[in-house]
């Protein structure tokens, strides 16, 4: 049984190669799973437009418990 001959060239180019599809197979899962957390707090949060006081959202019409600004 012949196993394939590569140069070390060959062989150098096969592991960058391989370490960066590792990377991005990593890397792509990890910034989505980022992004998904985000959105979904984001529905929860919600920032001051007065004070910039975060606190969750409790009602759509919700009003800051810092400086009792009403925010849409």
């Amino acid at each position: 049984m012949n196993l394939p001959v590569f140069t070390p060239h060959e062989f150098l180019t096969a592991i960058v190669l391989a370490g960066m599809a590792l990377l991005l197979a990593v890397f792509i899962p990890v910034k989505l799973a980022a992004k998904w957390r985000r959105m979904r707090l984001s529905r929860v949060r919600i920032t001051c437009r007065i004070c910039g006081y975060r606190f969750l959202r409790t009602d759509p019409e919700a009003s800051c418990p810092h400086c009792q600004a009403r925010n849409r």
